[in-house]
């Protein structure tokens, strides 16, 4: 079972949790604010699928091929409202005008950051942009699954880690599936972003809005510096730029 890596090398990419056949595993928040699976004992079966499928006890035994390209996406809105040059935007509506799906990371009601399915064009704005947080896959790679088993095209954005859980997951390679990371150098504390939240909304005497969400890489500013920019209900905002160089 995965408890065995659990606060050591689990990097919360929910395979284990999707794979269960019995539902016996939830994600549960640790003390630090991150993600790992929690066991519930009275229903594990002892499959272990779980530990069959984890990308961190098992090693990947594929081969890197390919090549690399630098390019842009020629419609300026799309690329200034995104983290770098905008090519997510552009694979997904290649994906979606075949009739596809994608699924990426985007804030939820309460700041935090979840995996969604979208179908639609008109909503690929909430999965652009850095989110500097752990998403919660949930269900998702059951949902992957299934489309993919429909012959649909899935398109599937997310850390190397949540892509390498769901490779495991999947346990083979499916033709229609397009699998989308991002350099990472791993995610802060959830629990950390709730605190620093209230007490921005403490500070500047407001609350904070939810539309437009909170942006981690203003290109106003630096296409090259981090930045978090946050906007209010009292017609504040807040901008700061990171400008170590």
């Amino acid at each position: 079972m995965p408890k065995k890596i659990i606060g050591c090398s689990c990097s919360g990419c929910h395979a284990c949790y999707n794979a269960c056949p019995k539902n016996c595993i939830s994600m549960m928040e640790d003390n630090e604010g991150f993600l790992y699976p929690k066991i519930d004992e009275s229903k594990c079966v002892n499959c272990g699928l779980c530990e069959k499928i984890c990308p961190v006890l098992n090693e990947y035994k594929g081969q890197a091929v390919g090549k690399a390209y630098a390019c842009i996406n020629k419609i300026e809105d799309v690329r200034m409202s995104s983290s770098s040059g905008g090519i997510f935007t552009l694979i997904a509506e290649n994906v979606l005008d075949k009739g596809g799906v994608v699924f990426g990371a985007a804030f939820d009601d309460d700041f935090g950051v979840h995996h969604i399915e979208l179908t639609e064009k008109v909503n690929l704005f909430k999965l652009r942009g850095s989110k500097y947080l752990q998403s919660r896959i949930e269900d998702t790679y059951k949902k992957a699954e299934k489309y993919l088993k429909e012959g649909k095209t899935v398109l599937f954005s997310g850390t190397p880690c949540q892509i390498s859980g769901i490779k495991s997951y999947l346990r083979k390679d499916y033709d229609n599936l397009i699998l989308q990371d991002i350099i990472c150098h791993g995610v802060p504390s959830l629990k950390v972003w709730r605190k620093y939240l209230k007490y921005m909304e403490k500070k500047e005497n407001g609350t904070i809005l939810r539309d437009p969400s909170p942006a981690f890489r203003r290109k106003e500013e630096s296409w090259r510096r981090y930045s978090l920019s946050l906007s209010y209900d009292n017609d504040k905002e807040y901008l700061e730029v990171l400008t170590t160089n």
